[in-house]
Parts: C-alpha cells; structure tokens; sequence
C-alpha cells in the first residue's frame, strides 16, 4: 500500500465514480506550473456525483491532462489527451475514487507513451495501472508572414505568432518576437512556417563590394578614408577592404553598417 504522502508527488484528481464527462461539458483550466518544490503541485477535482463502482476513461483522461498542464503550466496554452487503453471503464470497489497520476520522467516527451495512474478508493491505494495515452500540446510559436529570402533581416512587422501542436516540447521553436526582430534567415522562409534557431542567424551588415568607410584610430586620432569590401560578415567579424585612394588591401573588423576599423 502507498502512503497518501504519495499525493504531494503527483496531480491529484479527486473523482466519485460513476460520473462521466460529455465533450460539451468539461471546464479547461489552465495551471501556473510550480517551481522549486519537487514536482507539480496537488489539484483536486470533485465530480459531485454519487459513487457506482467504476472509473471511466473521460475521468482517466481528465486526471492525465490536469497532470501535464501542471507539469508544463506556461510552456504551454493546451494539452490534448486521448486514451488508448484501457479503452473502456474500470470497475472498482464502491466508494470515494481518486484517481493520483504518478511522476513522469523525460519530461517535454509526447506522442504515444505509457502513464502510471494509482486508483484511491476511501483514501487508500487500491490498484495502479499503467495507461497508454497519446499526448500533444498547443504552444504559441513566432512565423513570418510573408516570404522571406536568404540573408534578409526580419523586423516587428514581418512577424507575428501562431499557435501549433506539438510533440516535443524540447523543439527549438522560438516562442518570444523579441528574440527574432534583427536576425536574418538563415534560409528562404515561407510564410507562417514556424520559426527553429537554426533558420536565424545573425545579420550579414557587410557585403562583398559594398562601398565603406574605413576608420582607423589611436587615442584620440582619428583618420578616415573609403574602401570597397572584399567579402561579406556580420559585426565584430574581420574583412578585407581595398582602400580606394591607395589601393592597398587591409583586414577591418566590421562595426556596423557601412562602417570598418583598422589597426595602426
């Protein structure tokens, strides 16, 4: 028998068994995911209902879904369930039913899996069985929404945010605009393709026969000429120059746009 110190390890789900929920009447809530205490913070839910002897799957799926959206709270905005098995009601000893989902390893893993639920009738333990679910969440994800080359830099309105499902929470989609306005794409970009790392880079500023200033300082000296590029980069990368009076060739360091520094 599991002590009931178990409870504060999982969701728990409180049911009296024998009701059932119809797709039109179920309440989604939405949980703040609870950091720094060991795990995902009890939550109970009463179905007001007089005890029949059985839990049915919507109950299973109601106690597996309220589990994962404490787990992931703001990670994500939905998490969708479907029971494969068991694939119909399970019979119990009468009484108050509690169904207490048990803590999952690899977390942000979905798709198909196996989710251990302990049935608690009166307030002790009574049986766990081990139920196959197919899982998914909604997560709001930053797209593009217009076709974007190679190389070009994306600002605030070339952006927006879409919501997707996902099966792998540990995906590198970028979920902030923030952390996209002033990147370039790293390749060609459809619009509302959901936006990875990997399609951003940092802006090319300089490219190869670009007109620049070349600058070269010590202490307070300053002295300025113009170049063209020989190559392309994004700041703090070096390039070569041709200075245009001299037609001599040097390595700058990119500052910004349009601008270069040399040592002298």
């Amino acid at each position: 028998m599991y002590r009931i110190g178990l409870i504060f390890a999982a969701v728990l789900v409180q049911v009296i068994v024998g009701q059932a929920w119809g797709a039109g009447s179920e309440k989604v809530v939405h949980l703040a995911s609870v950091a720094g205490q060991g795990g995902p913070a009890p939550h109970k839910f009463d179905a007001g209902r007089p005890a029949k002897g059985e839990v049915s799957v919507e109950q299973i799926q109601l106690a597996v879904r309220k589990y994962f959206e404490n787990e992931w709270g703001s990670r994500v905005k939905a998490v969708q369930v479907a029971v494969i098995e068991p694939a119909v009601s399970v019979k119990i000893p009468v009484g108050a039913a509690e169904l207490l989902v048990l803590p999952v390893a690899s977390e942000g893993a979905m798709g198909r899996r196996n989710v251990n639920v302990q049935i608690v009738i009166d307030g002790k333990a009574w049986k766990t069985m081990e139920v196959l679910v197919d899982l998914a969440a909604s997560i709001d994800v930053v797209v593009p929404n217009r076709s974007v080359k190679a190389d070009e830099i994306l600002e605030a309105e070339d952006l927006t945010m879409a919501r997707i499902v996902t099966y792998d929470l540990k995906s590198q989609f970028v979920t902030d605009l923030n952390l996209v306005q002033g990147k370039s794409a790293a390749r060609p970009l459809q619009p509302n393709t959901p936006l990875r790392q990997a399609f951003l880079k940092a802006p090319i500023l300089i490219k190869k026969g670009d007109r620049v200033l070349i600058e070269a300082k010590r202490g307070g000296l300053s002295i300025q000429t113009t170049g063209v590029t020989k190559g392309s980069g994004q700041v703090g990368q070096t390039v070569m120059v041709a200075n245009l009076d001299s037609g001599r060739e040097l390595r700058a360091k990119i500052i910004a746009p349009g601008l270069v520094q040399v040592d002298f």
